[in-house]
């Protein structure tokens, strides 16, 4: 899916700082959500989850679990490596 002539990324990062939704952004930009967000994270912009996805996450995620190594850091690793896998597509865990 090509860009819309005359988006810049400048114009992408405005977009989504002045509130606009990926879904609304979409038709103007002519740009799949993903590669919108390819943009944002290539100039460093900081995602709102928010504004992301439209609604808030349905469950608490501790963004921070892995940054400290503690005894269930440790365990989580070892179950993933003895017996599970993550897959990227869905980002699930596989046991």
């Amino acid at each position: 899916m090509p860009r819309n002539p005359g988006i810049t990324d400048e114009a992408i990062i405005r977009m989504y700082k002045s509130g606009k939704s990926f879904k609304d952004m979409i038709p103007i930009i002519g740009l799949s959500d993903r590669a919108i967000r390819n943009v944002l994270y290539k100039h460093g912009i900081t995602m709102n989850r928010k504004q992301f996805s439209g609604q808030l996450r349905k469950n608490k995620v501790n963004e921070d679990f892995f940054k400290v190594w503690t005894q269930k850091m440790s365990w989580v690793l070892g179950l993933l490596v003895t017996d599970g896998h993550i897959h990227n597509k869905y980002h699930s865990i596989y046991l």
